[in-house]
Formats: C-alpha cells, sequence, structure tokens
C-alpha cells in the first residue's frame, strides 16, 4: 500500500442485486455497531431494536426469521416476501430508522457500522445451521449458560419447511 494514500476499506462483495430481491432467497445478515462500540446492553435501546425489526419486516414484505441481538451486533435471517422487494434495501431503511429511534433514546452519533454482512443461504442445511448459529450466539459468547434465556433473540416468522 503506498504510503501517501489514506486506508479505504475494500467496497462490499456483493451478488447481483436481483438475487436480493427474489422471493425464498433468505440472506444472513450481521450489522456491527458502529466503531467497536457496545450500545446494545440498555433494555429500552434493546426492545425499540428489536420492535422495529418485526414493524420494518411487515412495512416492507419482508420475512424476518431467527435473529438476535449481541451487545455489538446484530445477527437475523430475512427473505423478500415479495417480487423487487430487496433485502438489502430492507436491511438499509432498518438502520436508519433505528438510528433515529436511538436518538430519542438517548444515544448520540452513529448506531451501526456503514457495511454490513450478508451471505445468501443455498441449502436447507445450511439455514438450520445459521439459524442454530445465530440462536446459540449469547451461549457462545458465554453471556448466558447454555440452557438460559436471551431476551433478545427469537423468530419474527417460522423458518421455512
Amino acid at each position: 500500500m503506498p504510503w501517501n494514500k489514506p486506508y479505504q476499506p475494500a467496497a462490499n462483495q456483493r451478488l447481483d442485486l436481483t438475487v436480493y430481491a427474489q422471493p425464498g432467497n433468505i440472506v444472513f445478515i450481521t450489522i456491527r455497531a458502529y466503531v467497536h462500540q457496545s450500545p446494545f446492553v440498555s433494555p429500552s435501546l434493546n426492545q425499540m431494536i428489536v420492535d422495529t425489526l418485526a414493524e420494518e419486516a411487515e412495512r416492507q414484505h419482508c420475512w424476518v426469521y431467527t435473529y438476535c441481538l449481541m451487545p455489538d451486533h446484530l445477527h437475523f435471517l430475512v427473505s423478500s416476501r415479495v417480487e423487487g422487494v430487496s433485502t438489502l434495501k430492507f436491511t438499509d431503511q432498518y438502520k436508519g430508522k433505528t438510528t433515529n429511534r436511538s436518538w430519542k433514546l438517548g444515544w448520540q452519533g452513529k448506531l451501526w457500522q456503514p457495511r454490513y454482512y450478508d451471505h445468501v443461504i443455498r441449502t436447507e442445511e445450511s439455514l438450520r445451521n445459521i439459524a442454530n448459529y445465530i440462536w446459540d450466539n449469547p451461549m457462545r459468547k458465554r453471556l448466558i449458560p447454555s440452557d438460559g434465556e436471551w431476551p433478545w433473540r427469537g423468530q419474527i416468522h417460522p423458518l421455512p419447511d
């Protein structure tokens, strides 16, 4: 890397954008909090994050399956319910809405990283494995015991068979 140029991270690698707007294509999304912060420790903020996820799923005609909000990131599985509705657009609008609402709850500044991770699920086995990965996240991070409850995870819509 030349020393006279500032570092710029690589752009997100995305599939053809039509893939994200086809009903039945389930996408695994991970959104990280801005600059290694851990804002999701406030019950009121966390509840707003989860409530807005369900609200936006209805408004934007998407299915949101398994989700888990951790102190510094959010995982969820999402797919479009109708042709032409993009799960990427859903995620971008969700990030904007939750950021605006977080300010009303006392958060200052950016809530989310500009970019996020997405992975289109290809097989039913992969879908189940990723859903379990999302569900087990609080246990892997030792936030709860293996049989414990985590109030910031759940399912808005059932996983498809």
